[in-house]
């Protein structure tokens, strides 16, 4: 119970880091007064503590659940697979475009990708490979689905984090505001890749269902969706919110369908 405690606690974090970013940054868009910051050094210690307590939240909640072999072994994964992918990425521009980080995350691996960069994904690939547990609890389809509920999460990221204080930058022309469709489909294949080995690999796995982490998903979404609003980007904010919308409809249905046949079965 500690460990969820700890979890809930870092998700809080998360959530403040979240709405003074959301704050700060619709201040800058639309008053005429500001503090007089270096808001450059503010937005790089920012996005370092979104990535921090999101992954920080993601592991106590996971360890709570799923047990410390189970989370490690994500964790580990989500480094090599994950971290590999974003490397040939940002070397080759496959599977996800020709791009490049900014140095606004910290430290780069090899001069190319931030390392906190793969720990990241594990952060949304946790609660996605949750939720797909939800909705698909057998079958080969399931890395499938965890793999393009994580890519909802860029539905709204990548077009917030490519503009304003950039994190990083598309060098090839995409047809969504800049960024190339491709990318998608990079994201998904990379998350179906980790959670397919994971779930080959891990038999301890028991998707156990946690409030929290999905609480972790929906608010780096809405984060995501916020900001690409103040930066006027609509069309990704509306595709986040009609997919999160869908998906959240389709496990309440799924849950409200299981509940009933408990209930048959106790009568």
């Amino acid at each position: 119970m500690f460990l969820r405690k700890l979890g809930i606690l870092f998700l809080l974090l998360h959530a403040m880091v979240a709405v003074f970013s959301l704050s700060g940054t619709w201040a800058l868009y639309n008053l005429s007064q500001v503090p007089d910051w270096d808001y450059t050094t503010v937005t790089f210690w920012l996005g370092i503590a979104n990535v921090v307590t999101g992954v920080l939240t993601a592991v106590m909640l996971m360890v709570y659940r799923e047990g410390w072999k189970s989370t490690l072994t994500l964790l580990a994964l989500c480094i090599l697979l994950a971290g590999g992918m974003e490397l040939l990425g940002t070397t080759t521009g496959i599977p996800f475009g020709s791009y490049s980080y900014t140095d606004l995350l910290g430290p780069k691996l090899l001069g190319h990708v931030p390392y906190l960069i793969p720990l990241s994904w594990m952060m949304m690939l946790y609660p996605a490979m949750m939720l797909t547990e939800r909705l698909l609890p057998h079958g080969w389809l399931r890395p499938i689905v965890a793999g393009f509920i994580l890519t909802v999460w860029d539905f709204a990221m990548d077009p917030a984090m490519t503009t304003g204080f950039a994190y990083w930058q598309w060098h090839t022309e995409g047809g969504f505001y800049g960024m190339p469709y491709v990318n998608w489909l990079g994201w998904w294949l990379t998350g179906t890749l980790v959670a397919a080995v994971f779930w080959k690999a891990d038999r301890r796995w028991r998707g156990e269902w946690e409030p929290a982490a999905l609480a972790l998903y929906l608010i780096q979404g809405a984060f995501m969706a916020g900001l690409a609003w103040l930066y006027m980007r609509p069309m990704a904010t509306v595709l986040w919110l009609v997919a999160v919308t869908t998906m959240m409809l389709l496990v309440w249905r799924r849950r409200y369908r299981q509940a009933s046949r408990l209930q048959g079965v106790s009568a």
